[in-house]
This record gives structure tokens, sequence and C-alpha cells, in this order.
């Protein structure tokens, strides 16, 4: 995790729905209310330092092109390709001066826990580098601006209609990548296989939406089915941190989501996010971010004026 970084430029708004805050290693995606896609058109320079999320991210570049290192390998990634970076991938980018790219990051909803999907699963634990050469990427880079637009739009519907388009893209990659499996029985064994990690996805998004509960190991592990060890391990294994270092990091990013959009006093916002007391809650905090809540509050109001 960084320690000694307050507010850097990657804070500061990068399009008028929002803003994408890296926050350490592991950055929480915040999205706006009712929809779990993102979108972000970046038409100047820029880079992210080594980082992971549970979304899955698409990079699109317009113009120029960007450099994208995912799981220690690079991709040069030009206008008129594609890169899909899984979720949970290390993963840092910089773009090349005069590019200009479409950035989409998206969860995990119902949609893909489909036993169709659940055939892409190991596909889509690598990078997908669609190059200029490939025949799917026309289709999909076609599928994905339509996105985009979908996306802009704010209709009542955006959020079905952007996740309508992403099953096509997904379905094409499928179709180009895994023209074999197809029959019902191989399915149902990748199904089964991908059980144990649906219950932990699920058990991750039910921590992730009620973190500021009285949320223990012992309650995430009843409602995923799991023992208290087999939850404990697989955090581990698929987060590289123990629960309550998980559930921390998830409080503390959004208290910091607090101090930088409300007035709402530090006391408030540590009893908002869980935390049952101030001392706790400072102490954690200056160990994820290197200042205390008032310091990162000021650090950023100084920013926007």
């Amino acid at each position: 995790m960084n320690n000694r970084r307050l507010i850097t430029e990657h804070e500061r708004p990068l399009t008028a729905s929002g803003f994408r805050v890296m926050k350490g290693e592991r950055e929480f995606i915040t999205y706006q209310r009712d929809v779990t896609i993102r979108v972000w058109h970046q038409p100047n320079p820029d880079s992210y330092a080594p980082h992971f999320h549970s979304a899955i991210e698409v990079c699109v570049p317009l113009l120029g092109g960007c450099e994208v290192a995912v799981k220690g390998k690079e991709y040069h990634v030009q206008a008129g390709e594609v890169l899909f970076v899984p979720s949970d991938a290390t993963h840092a980018l910089r773009m090349a001066a005069g590019s200009e790219r479409y950035l989409i990051i998206f969860e995990h909803n119902a949609a893909f826990t489909m036993k169709e999907f659940a055939a892409l699963r190991p596909m889509m634990r690598q990078p997908i580098y669609l190059t200029a050469e490939s025949e799917a990427t026309p289709i999909v880079r076609k599928t994905l601006m339509q996105l985009v637009d979908a996306y802009e739009a704010y209709t009542p519907l955006r959020n079905l209609r952007c996740y309508a388009l992403l099953m096509d893209v997904f379905a094409t990659l499928g179709e180009l990548y895994l023209p074999n499996v197809a029959n019902s029985a191989e399915m149902n064994d990748i199904h089964r296989r991908l059980s144990g990690e649906d219950a932990f996805n699920r058990a991750l998004d039910y921590l992730n939406k009620n973190y500021a509960e009285n949320i223990t190991l012992d309650v995430l592990a009843d409602y995923a089915g799991f023992s208290r060890y087999t939850l404990s391990r697989m955090f581990s294994r698929h987060t590289g941190a123990t629960f309550i270092q998980y559930l921390n990091a998830r409080r503390v990013d959004m208290a910091a989501e607090m101090l930088s959009q409300s007035d709402l006093p530090v006391t408030q916002v540590a009893l908002r996010v869980g935390f049952g007391s101030i001392a706790t809650f400072n102490r954690v905090f200056r160990t994820q971010k290197g200042c205390t809540p008032s310091q990162y509050r000021n650090v950023y109001l100084e920013l926007r004026k």
C-alpha cells in the first residue's frame, strides 16, 4: 500500500460525471447511483501506478496509444485496438503524448453467473488483446462505442442497455476464442467447479455493500455458506488481504470519499463507515492514507480552490 501520498492529479475530475481516485494498490471504484458501469473519456496523456480492483477494465484508444502492464507483461495498445484487463489483476498504464482513449470499467452482476458465461471465465482470467488484425476487433470496438453512447445518454434503462451490450461483446469473444465450449455437459462441469468462486464473489459483494454494519468473518461465512477457515483462505487467495484488512480498506476508502465530498464532521464520517471509535478510525486511516482524516480533507479542499 502507498504510505505518504495524499492527493495527486489522478484525483482531479476526469469528466463531469465523477472522479476516479487512486487509493493505493487496491482501488475501489465509485459508481453513480444504481449504475455498476463507469466510462471515462481521457483526451490528455495520463498514467496510473500499479493497482488492482474487482472490476473488469477495458482500454479503448481513440488516438495514439498507451502502454499497459498487466501481471508483469506489457501491451502497446494502439488506436483501433482493444485490451481487456481481468478483475483483480495488478496493472499500470501510461498514455503517450497526443493520445486519447475511453476507459470502461464494470462489475460482475447476475447476468454473468449464467452457465454460458461461466464457460468464458478461464478466458477472462487473462488479458485479452485485440490487435488491429483480429477479426473480432472492429465488431467489439463498434459495440463498445455503442456502450459509451448508451452510458452518456442517462436514460432510465442505461445500466440495462450497457450490460446488454457487454453481453454482446463477450458472446463475440466466446465465439472467437472458445468455439468448442458448446456442449452442455462441459459447461455444467465448468459451472460446478466455479460455484465456490461465485459464492465468494457474492460474499465480497455483500461486504462491499454492508461495510458500515457490524459485520464479522463469522457473519460473512454464514452468508456465503463457507466455514470460517475456508472463507479466510479464500480472502487471502483472491484479494491478497485478510478479511479485516479488506474491510478496513473499504471503510477507509468510503470515508475518504465522504471527507472530500461532504462537510460531515470527522466523527460522523467514522461512525457512518463502521468504525466504533474515532481513535481507531484515525489510526487505520493514517496507516492506509499516510495522513489523518482532517489532513486528507484539508489537502483535498486546497486542490479544489
